[in-house]
């Protein structure tokens, strides 16, 4: 326990375990086109190890939310960094693709382990205003991690290989783990809540499904696409028959249908892919055809994810002044003209204007500051952990289905405009070169086929413009829904639930 204004040792090794959460994603995708390259890693296998650990994560913490408050919020949260850890170690030991796709999914697992379990003792080891402290810097560590992510990550793969980016993250789980058993607590008897066991399993299944769709329909046409779509919409269909009939449904019906739940959840969805959807492909534009390091790329990158950070630290200081409604709208559309600044430059861009598209898209970061509170306080204080529960399964599906659904859209495009510099090579080299930039950069070194990587860059730059303006598109029409489907002010009192305005 502490004194209502001094902020205990305990949320130290809490705040290591959520930035490493956000550094470990972020690391992956600077790693991506030296994997790319190295593995002969098709598009589809690029996207799953992006895919998986935010995928597994969301189809485990609701259950993991609940499994804390039964075995101990401490014991689920040391389980959870050393299934973390170890994957995280092991990622940087492999060489196969499928075999670090599957130590993904159980850093995916270990986070979501870990991750309810951390916010809940920031609450239980902290009060009055060294709580609300401490549960701003638990959130301000994802914004930091993005922005240490590429730097950490890119460093370590240009000194010691791309195994070292997984590996990066070692050394801060490790103090984690160390501290959080030395610091936290020990587990104290919770009343066991019921827990909506089957429509948290429908959810889980529901998301995975449709995520399996969209990662595998660019690379991989077949039956199973179909099947997982009839997957997702029937535990879909499913998931609306049994909420409506179970006693302590996950999603309470007078909550969910409030626009001050659903627009704020829609952002923070959509944002977050369009931030899973630029960190996918940003990486690969930048250092495949703009031809930068993997470090350069992270320093690059860099005044996006800063601006990120300071747009989010002071939205609360603008949405007091103009209104969360206002604000979050203009963010988006200035968001959308930083993308579209972004994608006009192609392969030969004028750099002040592509950085300040860069800069102009970090302003995104207002919206999922502002819509965080906004959906979770719909919540009232005795399930609030479900509204906050909901609301990361929004940003872990978010994420993932930006990978998935851009990375898809842009592999469409580029097959299309690099078929045409495909004739000559053997039927495997036209295979490589089709599934990806860096397939097609490694076709061409060891063939010798004069244009051909050429021909791949002009191809990802087309793909990548496209992907750029519909985003832009997406994130207007997004603005024109907060601007009408929410009211002017959303004013939020301490324990109290968001209403409607008439």
């Amino acid at each position: 326990m502490t004194r209502t204004g001094r902020l205990p040792l305990a949320v130290l090794p809490l705040a290591l375990t959520y930035l490493a959460v956000a550094l470990n994603m972020t690391i992956a995708s600077v790693a991506l086109p030296t994997i790319s390259t190295q593995f002969q890693a098709s598009a589809e296998q690029l996207a799953w190890i992006v895919n998986a650990t935010p995928m597994v994560s969301a189809a485990f913490i609701l259950f993991a939310g609940a499994w804390s408050d039964r075995i101990g919020r401490k014991r689920m949260l040391i389980i959870g960094n050393v299934i973390f850890l170890a994957s995280a170690i092991l990622s940087g030991m492999t060489d196969s693709v499928q075999t670090l796709i599957l130590l993904r999914a159980l850093t995916g697992l270990g986070s979501a382990m870990a991750m309810p379990a951390a916010m809940a003792l920031t609450f239980d080891v902290t009060r009055g205003t060294s709580q609300r402290t401490a549960v701003g810097i638990m959130g301000g560590t994802q914004a930091i991690g993005a922005l240490l992510g590429p730097l950490l990550g890119g460093a370590a793969l240009v000194t010691f290989g791309w195994h070292a980016a997984f590996w990066s993250v070692a050394p801060m789980l490790a103090l984690a783990l160390v501290l959080n058993i030395v610091l936290l607590p020990r587990d104290q008897p919770l009343p066991r809540r019921p827990l909506d066991s089957v429509g948290s399993a429908l959810t889980a299944v529901s998301g995975v499904a449709f995520l399996y769709a969209a990662v595998s329909a660019a690379s991989s046409p077949d039956t199973w696409i179909w099947v997982a779509v009839a997957v997702g919409v029937l535990s879909a269909l499913a998931l609306v028959w049994w909420e409506r009939r179970v006693d302590y449904p996950l999603f309470v019906p007078e909550i969910v249908r409030r626009r001050t739940f659903l627009v704020p959840t829609l952002v923070v969805f959509m944002v977050q892919f369009t931030l899973g959807g630029l960190l996918f492909l940003n990486t690969q534009y930048v250092q495949l055809v703009l031809g930068f390091s993997a470090l350069s790329a992270g320093l690059f990158l860099m005044p996006a994810l800063l601006m990120w950070t300071a747009s989010a630290s002071t939205a609360g200081i603008t949405a007091k002044r103009f209104g969360a409604r206002n604000v979050t709208a203009v963010s988006l559309v200035i968001t959308a003209v930083g993308l579209v600044l972004t994608g006009i430059g192609g392969r030969n861009p004028v750099y002040p204007v592509l950085i300040l598209g860069l800069v102009l898209t970090g302003v995104m970061g207002v919206a999922p500051a502002l819509m965080t509170h906004t959906s979770v306080a719909n919540y009232p204080e005795e399930r609030r952990s479900v509204g906050s529960a909901i609301n990361s399964m929004a940003v872990r599906f978010g994420l993932a289905f930006g990978v998935a659904g851009y990375g898809t859209l842009l592999a469409i495009r580029y097959q299309d405009r690099i078929a045409s510099a495909l004739g000559g090579l053997s039927a495997q080299d036209r295979a490589d070169a089709a599934e990806s930039l860096g397939g097609a950069i490694n076709v061409a070194d060891r063939s010798d086929v004069a244009g051909l990587a050429d021909a791949a860059r002009d191809a990802y730059v087309s793909g990548f413009q496209l992907v750029l303006v519909i985003a832009a598109l997406v994130l207007v029409l997004l603005a024109v829904v907060v601007w009408r489907g929410l009211p002017a002010h959303l004013d939020v009192g301490e324990n109290k639930t968001v209403e409607v305005a008439s």
